[in-house]
């Protein structure tokens, strides 16, 4: 079975890449930077240019839509940039996808469309306005599948990642940050109180559940992918500070918005894909650590 990963050369994409590859899958990577996984077929192409998107998919049988501006610095420094590839890029993967047969179209989504909700957040919960420019592209991005499956019978399947971390991401991700932060003794600022947190997802759990999204049942379905914990600042700095003893922090008062941040619900994943993350938050981070004191080279596209 052919796939395309789009992106596939990034962070995210080219864990899902291996995941893939490893559930005996021939994967073809559609971007435009090199891939660091062997064993993939490289299609180097833009997803701006219509000919190059339909090249790439043609004989593929799904597609993983993961290319996207996910730094969300550029998306406010060059945000026609970031509307034109997120939004239009997807639309003519979309297009692309229907002409060539494709029969399922997996959406790489955010929990950041569920904007500054509190509490527990599961599929059924309200989207609001966005907050901000990549936000909305994300919003749009879902939008455009939802509409364009209604339209053209495209079977979907919308993954919305909570935050992941983890080996190739990037160098101002929060969790490698104070990574580098922890290893250097350098301060590690903490605003407030510190409970702001997430549902961080270690990237290899994350790429596990990719394959079984092409299940029957998560057909034309929304599946939230987390991690089980609620894990807030204060205690990665506490976790790191084991790791490395005494680390530095510099505590500054709430900056204004500050968001606390939302238990993710990932109930759905587990009873449509049989997925859950394996991995705890300290696991995965002491595994991050190792890997960067072995020296191994960190990607740092998108």
């Amino acid at each position: 079975m052919v796939v395309v990963v789009t992106g596939g050369s990034g962070f995210i994409g080219s864990h899902v890449a291996e995941a893939l590859i490893n559930q005996g899958y021939t994967v073809r990577i559609f971007d435009k930077a090199k891939p660091p996984s062997s064993g993939v077929e490289w299609f180097r192409g833009d997803l701006l240019s219509k000919d190059e998107v339909h090249d790439a998919v043609q004989d593929a049988e799904a597609v993983f839509h993961l290319g996207a501006v996910a730094d969300v610095n550029v998306a406010t420094t060059n945000p026609e940039y970031c509307l034109e590839v997120n939004e239009m890029g997807t639309l003519n993967l979309l297009s692309a996808c229907s002409g060539c047969d494709v029969e399922r179209f997996v959406l790489a989504s955010s929990v950041w469309v569920y904007g500054r909700a509190s509490g527990v957040v599961t599929e059924e919960t309200s989207i609001p306005p966005p907050n901000d420019l990549y936000t909305k592209t994300k919003i749009g991005q879902e939008h455009l599948v939802y509409s364009w499956s209604q339209s053209r019978s495209l079977p979907y399947t919308i993954l919305r990642y909570d935050i992941p971390y983890g080996p190739r991401m990037r160098a101002n991700m929060a969790i490698m940050a104070f990574v580098r932060r922890a290893m250097r003794k350098e301060p590690i600022t903490v605003f407030g109180d510190g409970r702001q947190g997430r549902c961080w997802i270690y990237v290899t759990d994350l790429a596990r559940a990719h394959h079984l999204a092409l299940k029957h049942m998560a057909s034309n379905q929304v599946i939230n992918l987390a991690g089980k914990e609620f894990v807030t600042i204060s205690e990665i700095v506490n976790l790191l500070s084991k790791m490395f003893g005494a680390i530095p922090v510099k505590h500054e008062p709430p900056r204004p918005g500050d968001f606390v941040g939302v238990r993710t619900s990932i109930e759905k994943a587990s009873q449509l894909l049989g997925w859950s993350p394996t991995t705890s938050f300290a696991e995965g981070l002491s595994e991050f650590v190792t890997h960067l004191k072995a020296g191994q080279p960190e990607k740092s596209t998108l």
